[in-house]
């Protein structure tokens, strides 16, 4: 079961808080309220990973679909507070090579503060 809550700690960031297992079967869910907040035209978009417990091959391919239609929108897509094991599965399919990744701490002191 995966819950999704959002914040806008700003008029041009959004975060979306991800608590629990993210895998095929609750995959719509996730697009779906992932296109309420692009529609929204924001600056920033953070996926706050500190209570993701687990990602399937399948979510991980529509992160990747998330960051492609960020980048055609001038949206930046920041990821953070990744588990080791989520930080792990990253890092073997080399996302880390394309996904912005950092704590949430340096993501407040970057886009909030």
């Amino acid at each position: 079961m995966i819950n999704v809550t959002i914040e806008e700690p700003r008029n041009n960031i959004i975060i979306m808080h991800i608590d629990g297992e993210f895998y095929i079967e609750n995959i719509q869910k996730v697009e779906g309220i992932w296109s309420e907040q692009i529609s929204k035209q924001p600056d920033v978009i953070a996926l706050d990973c500190g209570k993701l417990e687990y990602i399937d091959s399948s979510a991980i391919g529509t992160l990747v679909k998330f960051l492609n239609s960020a980048m055609n929108k001038q949206i930046k897509l920041v990821f953070y507070d990744l588990s080791p094991s989520i930080g792990q599965i990253f890092r073997t399919a080399r996302l880390n090579n394309f996904f912005t990744i950092t704590t949430g701490a340096q993501f407040q002191k970057e886009y909030i503060s």
